[in-house]
């Protein structure tokens, strides 16, 4: 067989149900056989040295690779580089340990792949609800070829799907080590803007999220801002998108702001102390400040795209001095209403590719054509 897909699972957590993960990638190996294609499943123990072997040799074993990461660092990053450095497969593909793959998923992909030789597939993603995102912001047209900026493919930041190992080596694809959150989204991002033809495989079966991560996952619970954004000061730096064009920069500084920032600031803003710790204060004040005028610079000083609402919470939140203060802004942008979420900061950009407005009626013209149905 001269093509390959390896599916890595990294394990930080022995609890975590990995092997269902393991069989779901194992039981679709004589489809992919009768398609040419062997399939291998990679295991790799991050941080468990001291928990023993967590299986004993035997047939539920057959076609799995057992990896050791015992780096001592708390980031998924450096079990997920060692098994991207070890491998010799045609494609690659990542597991979360407490997900799994639907059954035909794989076989589907690698069909989708081939007419274009794609870098990258994106994989349909079934929420823990059982519904299938609706992301990235794929036109109703299907294309056959996403683009990364009318596909809006920066509305996907973790790779899930099928990977082609070469396009990864060309791009110098490394998940971002050193970081407890966010290690993927800087090299998904270069991933789907520059590694060549990224697919979607419109009516395939999914990759499968679940609930099952336990009480240790470290997304979680709230972090400082500087803790929680510090793969943003790393993408903002990196040389790729600071040689980017405006309009890529646009849309990846806009995605930022709109999803992660907001996003951070309505935790916090909805939530409660943390033992006895204050979710809002003069530092995260200001760090605030720092970060989204950073933002702003970085898409050449102006988000045109960016709704009212989402202008006046990030406006708000950089002059709020306590809880009370961020709390009120939050509610103020709650009850905005839809004409502060569908007008734009700057009015000629209401019908932009990039605004709200136009999100939805394309979100509409997707549901009619099935983009994300699953058959």
């Amino acid at each position: 067989m001269s093509q390959s897909i390896e599916v890595v699972i990294p394990v930080h957590n022995l609890e975590r149900p990995f092997m269902r993960a393991v069989r779901s990638v194992l039981d679709q190996s004589p489809e992919l056989a009768d398609l040419g294609v062997s399939l291998g499943a990679t295991v790799v123990l991050h941080n468990l040295g001291g928990a023993g072997d967590p299986l004993r040799p035997g047939p539920e074993s057959d076609g799995v690779t057992w990896l050791r990461c015992d780096d001592g660092i708390g980031s998924p990053a450096g079990p997920r580089n060692l098994a991207l450095e070890q491998s010799t497969a045609t494609y690659l593909s990542f597991l979360d340990s407490d997900d799994y793959l639907e059954p035909g998923s794989l076989a589907a992909w690698w069909k989708a792949a081939q007419p274009t030789s794609a870098s990258a597939v994106i994989a349909p993603l079934r929420t823990p609800e059982g519904a299938i995102l609706p992301a990235p912001r794929i036109r109703p047209s299907k294309p056959q070829v996403l683009d990364p900026l009318k596909d809006g493919l920066a509305y996907r930041s973790v790779p899930y799907g099928l990977l082609r190992r070469s396009a990864l080596s060309t791009i110098g694809f490394r998940y971002t080590e050193g970081l407890r959150t966010g290690e993927d989204i800087e090299p998904t991002l270069r991933l789907w803007f520059r590694s060549g033809a990224v697919c979607y495989p419109y009516g395939a079966a999914a990759y499968h999220q679940t609930d099952d991560s336990g009480a240790d996952r470290v997304t979680s619970s709230i972090n400082p801002l500087a803790e929680e954004f510090r793969w943003v000061e790393r993408l903002l730096s990196s040389g790729w998108l600071q040689e980017a064009t405006l309009a890529e920069r646009r849309t990846v500084a806009l995605k930022i702001l709109r999803v992660h920032g907001i996003g951070a600031l309505v935790r916090r803003g909805a939530g409660a102390a943390e033992n006895g710790k204050a979710l809002w204060d003069g530092a995260e004040r200001r760090y605030w400040e720092e970060l989204s005028g950073r933002l702003f610079a970085f898409a050449g000083g102006a988000l045109p795209a960016l709704s009212r609402r989402d202008a006046e919470l990030t406006r708000a939140a950089a002059t709020a001095k306590d809880e009370p203060a961020l709390h009120a802004a939050v509610e103020r942008h709650r009850a905005s209403g839809r004409f502060g979420d569908l007008l734009t900061v700057n009015p000629s950009a209401v019908l932009s590719r990039d605004s709200v407005l136009r999100h939805y009626v394309a979100e509409r013209l997707r549901a009619k054509a099935g983009v994300f149905t699953v058959s």
